[in-house]
């Protein structure tokens, strides 16, 4: 073989291999740029440890319905992937809850008297509130997929940008202060009257419980609304005894197709 013909083959084959390198180089920085960030953010909230130890969490407070209505509520959270949201309206109780596989909802507000089954895609937009540990809490475990967008700045402050992209398809866009490595925004789009609408939420007044970092209130703003809904927290219980019948659909629940309830804030 000519030094030319050599030289014709070792040229593109090392332009690969170059190239490849380059990428795997720049995953690899990305990979430890996420990795950091993300022990950052369970750090700042309390640490591995002390999360690790949480079962179960209680939220109690008011959460805003618009045109001036706010009502109380409690959340309650258990590992693994369950949620119960309840909330009272025109003095009857609504419910929205999923035990980890499938969800369920009550809207008697709405003159549904029976629990009924929730639909893929809500199930789909509960999973933020499924997990007490937060969206990056051993996510690769979980199934999300996380990628590394850059820099903006929000609410004021350097925020570091992410995409996750959940197990079960949702996609939401994180915002990490660049400093204190905290949640400060969290974007998804969600499907609210039949079209799809960005919704954004914005956290602020963090507070230590038990060794535990939480966000205190969250005010969210969706596309086409102007006005902003916030959802406060005014008491939090660590490890409360809770039943998984709490979280079961009842057995008179309806199977008929209904409108879909607003998605937990």
């Amino acid at each position: 073989m000519s030094k030319k013909v050599i030289t014709f083959v070792l040229v593109p084959l090392l332009f690969v291999a170059v190239a490849y390198l380059a990428y795997n180089v720049s995953g690899l920085k990305q990979a430890r740029i996420v990795n950091d960030l993300v022990a950052r953010n369970i750090a700042a909230r309390g640490g591995k440890q002390a999360w690790e130890n949480v079962t179960a969490l209680k939220l109690t407070g008011r959460m805003d319905l618009g045109q001036g209505m706010a009502v109380p509520y409690v959340l309650e959270q258990k590992r693994p992937g369950k949620m119960c949201l309840e909330f009272v309206f025109n003095k009857q109780t609504a419910l929205q809850c999923a035990d980890g596989n499938s969800g369920w909802k009550l809207a008697p507000f709405r003159g549904r008297k029976t629990a009924e089954p929730m639909s893929e895609l809500e199930l789909r937009e509960t999973a933020d509130s499924a997990y007490p540990y937060g969206l990056l809490y051993n996510y690769a475990q979980r199934g999300t997929v996380i990628e590394l967008l850059g820099h903006e700045t929000v609410a004021g402050r350097d925020a570091v940008k992410i995409k996750l992209t959940l197990a079960k398809g949702g996609v939401r866009w994180l915002y990490l202060d660049a400093e204190s490595a905290l949640e400060i925004k969290i974007e998804a789009m969600r499907t609210i009257a039949g079209r799809q609408r960005r919704v954004e939420t914005v956290f602020s007044d963090w507070q230590e419980k038990d060794g535990l970092l939480i966000a205190r209130r969250q005010e969210t703003t969706t596309e086409g609304d102007p006005k902003a809904h916030f959802f406060t927290v005014q008491s939090v219980s660590v490890n409360p005894v809770i039943a998984d019948s709490r979280f079961a659909m009842p057995a008179t629940a309806s199977t008929g197709n209904r409108p879909p309830m607003p998605a937990p804030l």
